[in-house]
């Protein structure tokens, strides 16, 4: 009877003696003269076997505390005690009679169970079967990108196992009621996640937007976040706030003491090395002048088994894209006065409508003008030139925003209470009027600058849109081809062709506003001073024609009309005016005065032609 007892202790030693054993959990024991055992399992995992193998005592070990607990993994218990004793009655040693019922799982199992977020499960079985000491296998069912253990075989009574000062071990004397088991795992740690992380403004790529990772795991679906790394494998915490913040523009890999961290290219988040299963992508903070979208701040994905499997997400943050047009303009090139059309367009947040708690997230919504002094703002909803919001092509009532004017600008301000009321993703669009006013001269451009303010952000690369007009300069001087002087008094009309019926230019006193009359009278009339320059500026890029209506004093009126361009650089550049351009006249001719010298002397002269004339004529006809 006592050589059987130990035989059974052997196997129960035999039975626990796993390659790898781990981390043990603490847990109350069942009394020794009760007929249950409690069985500990502690699943852990690792990505390569240790170096050498750790003998298991049956009690909890604190060598295992360094390995990550393997959750999710199912267990299912087998009672095997008859066909164990078939076999020992067969003739077979406990080595065979335990590799012989080692793969017996027919039937029903009488325990299954899932190891929990810390990779343990708890079974308590009968210590005897039929008044027999019971045996169990232990099977563990297969989980994507994990090695499966092989199975165990519990015999009962077991005992601790205890290491001597030589590193042999030897049994105690005291029975176990509560046993530790540590079953080895190798998982495939070859996922990987790939973010590109955008704005809604031009689909920019973002640097600095924070991530945690989590996964729900165990029996209670225990969320976990990733915490750090440990021989290859990320470590996981149930404290959010500890959780690892994983940024775009970087990369990272689960090193041996740590997580791995290096550069990446902008926008892109690259988290190598994870394990088979389900995770969960939480954006916790945008990146600066950016804001977070709530559809899209939390991701769930997956890593398949197999090797080198990466997963691929595009996430997107709210950021603003300002434009500004002149749609009606061909070009930049305007009259002064002339009502010039712009549009300031600015994407919607796709956010706009979400929430923080039960407040609204987007209440401030403002769009900003800065404009060069020489032009002048259409302040006013009314008429062919009065300002329009639009949400997409949707005109929104004027009650719903405030144009505020400003020195050099204006704001408009979108109320509070409308704001989450506008189309996510849509476009904003502010049309509204603007004219260069007598401030404008042709050798500037003048700008307009626009951008957008919300509560969380501003466009960083704000555009401006520049107009121009033009102008020629001329000088009056004498024609002739020594002379260098300017001469006063000469007035000019300007035509807009070479026509006698072509329009002429008009430009109103104080404003300087060009427009275009169809007679001289209402016309504007330049006249030169002793300086000789005419200066006409105000109109539109291209050609013109001068025209000359009274003369200097002494000096012959011009009949053509002279043609001219106006381009960008015609009046001349900010650093420099241009050279006038020319206009001779002819100064008119003299005659001496009657019954003078000079008259008798060509009468005289006239005589003597005259006789000579006839001589020779009849001095011909003789002949």
């Amino acid at each position: 009877m006592k050589k059987i007892f130990n035989h059974t202790k052997m196997v129960c030693l035999l039975f626990l003696l796993l390659p790898f054993v781990f981390f043990g959990t603490k847990n109350q024991q069942v009394s020794a003269e009760s007929n249950l055992a409690q069985i500990h399992l502690h699943k852990k995992k690792m990505v390569n076997l240790p170096g050498s193998l750790i003998q298991n005592s049956g009690t909890e070990m604190e060598e295992f505390d360094q390995y990550q607990g393997l959750a999710d993994v199912t267990f299912s218990v087998y009672d095997v005690t008859a066909a164990f004793y078939e076999k020992r009655s067969a003739g077979a040693s406990v080595e065979e009679a335990k590799r012989q019922v080692q793969t017996l799982t027919s039937g029903s199992p009488i325990a299954s169970g899932k190891t929990d977020a810390a990779g343990d499960l708890v079974f308590e079985l009968p210590k005897k079967q039929a008044d027999r000491d019971a045996v169990y296998t232990i099977v563990e069912a297969p989980k994507d990108g994990v090695t499966t253990a092989e199975n165990m075989v519990i015999a009962f009574p077991v005992y601790e196992m205890i290491q001597q000062a030589d590193g042999s071990y030897v049994y105690g004397e005291e029975e176990l009621d509560t046993i530790h088991l540590y079953p080895k795992n190798i998982v495939t740690n070859e996922g990987t996640l790939l973010v590109n992380k955008r704005g809604t403004g031009e689909n920019e790529p973002l640097n600095d937007a924070e991530f945690v990772v989590s996964k729900q795991e165990g029996r209670e679906n225990t969320k976990k976040y990733i915490l750090s790394a440990a021989d290859g494998l990320y470590t996981w915490t149930t404290d959010k706030q500890a959780a690892y913040r994983f940024l775009t523009g970087k990369q990272y890999a689960a090193g041996d003491a740590g997580i791995d961290v290096s550069e990446n290219q902008k926008g892109q988040l690259k988290i190598a090395q994870l394990e088979t299963g389900a995770y969960q992508l939480e954006e916790t903070k945008a990146p600066s002048q950016a804001a977070l979208i709530e559809e899209e701040r939390i991701k769930d994905f997956s890593i398949d088994s197999g090797s080198n499997v990466t997963v691929e997400l595009t996430i997107k943050n709210d950021t603003t894209n300002v434009t500004k047009t002149t749609p009606q303009l061909d070009g930049k090139d305007v009259e002064i006065g002339e009502r010039i059309q712009y549009h300031l367009t600015v994407n919607i947040p796709s956010g706009i409508q979400d929430k923080v708690g039960s407040e609204n997230k987007y209440k401030h919504f403002q769009l900003i003008d800065a404009h060069d002094p020489a032009l002048t703002f259409e302040n006013t909803a009314e008429g062919e030139t009065g300002y329009a919001l639009y949400d997409g092509e949707q005109k929104i009532d004027a009650t719903n925003y405030q144009v505020t004017e400003k020195e050099h600008g204006f704001t408009v301000t979108i109320n509070p209470e409308f704001v989450p009321q506008l189309t996510p993703g849509n476009q904003l669009r502010f049309v509204y009027y603007m004219y260069l006013n007598e401030q404008a001269m042709p050798i500037n451009g003048f700008t307009n600058k626009a951008n957008v303010e919300t509560d969380f952000m501003t466009d960083q690369t704000p555009p401006s849109v520049e107009v121009l007009t033009g102008g020629k300069r001329f000088l009056k001087v004498d024609g002739a081809v020594t002379a260098t002087e300017a001469l006063a008094d000469a007035v000019f009309v300007v035509r807009d062709q070479d026509r006698d019926d072509a329009n002429y230019l008009k430009i109103e006193e104080g404003t300087k506003q060009v427009s275009w009359v169809q007679t001289a009278d209402e016309a504007t009339k330049f006249t030169t001073g002793t300086d000789g320059l005419v200066d006409i500026i105000g109109l539109k890029f291209g050609t013109y024609y001068l025209e000359e209506v009274k003369a200097p004093k002494n000096y012959v009126l011009l009949t053509n009309r002279i043609a001219f361009e106006v381009h960008e650089t015609s009046y001349g550049t900010k650093e420099q005016l241009g050279d006038p351009e020319k206009v001779p006249n002819r100064r008119k001719g003299t005659l001496p005065a009657t019954g003078g010298a000079g008259t008798y002397l060509m009468g005289a002269i006239g005589v003597v032609i005259v006789g000579l004339a006839g001589c020779y004529f009849v001095k011909r006809k003789k002949g």
